[in-house]
């Protein structure tokens, strides 16, 4: 019953933490951009990064986009449109393990920090949400095995 209450209890976190604003996947990091300048890695999730560095290994091209567009922006960087201006970015990996970059407007740094701290909140509540299943699912098989034995 502790593992049920706990699990309720595990339950609601989520969904208080989806009712506290955005969640997002992905890393904040500042650059100086320069034409050309793939994004590096400094404040990266590591399992994202390890992710991202096999499929690059698989892939054909050897050298990341100068510049791609978020998912939800829908924005297509024009020829001539960037700058050697510092500033703070976006960045994640789509579902191809492809990187992608949208710029941050500082005054958005805050909220879209809270977003991916929700983000890691998130991964950690699932994670114990996944387990406490589990441990609930053998519990029922072994009480199932249990009641044909008697």
């Amino acid at each position: 019953m502790a593992w049920q209450d706990e699990l309720q209890q595990v339950l609601r976190q989520i969904q208080d933490l989806y009712l506290e604003g955005p969640i997002v996947d992905g890393w904040l990091e500042s650059y100086t951009h320069q034409e050309g300048e793939a994004p590096a890695f400094r404040h990266a999730d590591v399992d994202c990064l390890m992710d991202y560095v096999e499929k690059m290994r698989g892939s054909i091209p050897s050298t990341i986009p100068a510049e791609t567009p978020s998912p939800s922006s829908g924005e297509v960087p024009q020829a001539g449109q960037h700058d050697a201006s510092a500033g703070y970015r976006l960045c994640g990996l789509n579902e191809d393990g492809q990187l992608w970059f949208r710029h941050c407007p500082a005054e958005q740094v805050p909220s879209v920090s809270l977003a991916i701290a929700r983000y890691q909140r998130l991964r950690i509540l699932l994670s114990r949400k996944q387990h406490l299943e589990s441990r609930l699912s053998q519990l029922a098989e072994t009480l199932v095995g249990v009641h044909g034995k008697l």
